[in-house]
């Protein structure tokens, strides 16, 4: 497995959102693209920003409620991909139990950004679907999420 962060979010030629994953302990940086919904672009591009939403987003109602269960976030797992899309785990203790728990990468990233958790990635999936973050410098970033104003953000409901 490899530990990764999040690079930055962006969004495709298309307009959908990307993730960007990068690995922390490789020589050579990569980035990993995941793309995502909306709502949790938006959810995970404010917790980098460490912007405040008037309401709590879903995510930061899954962190308080495994909070209050005196649970803990130990890591997420990205571990396969099937079809175009990513699977990924959500490790958790709950005193002296430990579960995981299947969910989104993207729910999971968002969560993991809430609790100070680490993402790892399994390697094969970084090393067949990732590429070279000095490839990017080469082009420029799409438009990111960063760029909208409240008022395009305010477009999205979550």
């Amino acid at each position: 497995m490899i530990l990764v962060e999040v690079a930055f979010v962006s969004v495709d030629a298309a307009g959908s959102p990307v993730v960007f994953l990068r690995d922390v302990d490789r020589e050579e940086k990569r980035l990993l693209p995941i793309w995502v919904g909306q709502g949790e672009a938006i959810a995970i591009h404010l917790q980098l920003k460490e912007e405040i939403p008037p309401r709590p987003f879903t995510h930061d109602l899954m962190r308080n409620i495994i909070e209050a269960l005196s649970a803990k976030v130990e890591s997420i797992h990205v571990h396969s991909l099937k079809d175009r899309t990513f699977f990924a785990l959500i490790n958790l203790t709950v005193g002296d139990k430990t579960m995981q728990i299947d969910a989104r990468p993207s729910d999971s990233i968002a969560l993991a950004l809430r609790v100070n958790a680490p993402i790892f990635v399994e390697e094969e999936i970084i090393d067949k679907n990732s590429f070279a973050e000095d490839d990017l410098t080469e082009k420029k970033e799409a438009s990111s999420l960063e760029d909208l104003d409240d008022e395009d953000l305010g477009r999205f409901t979550v």
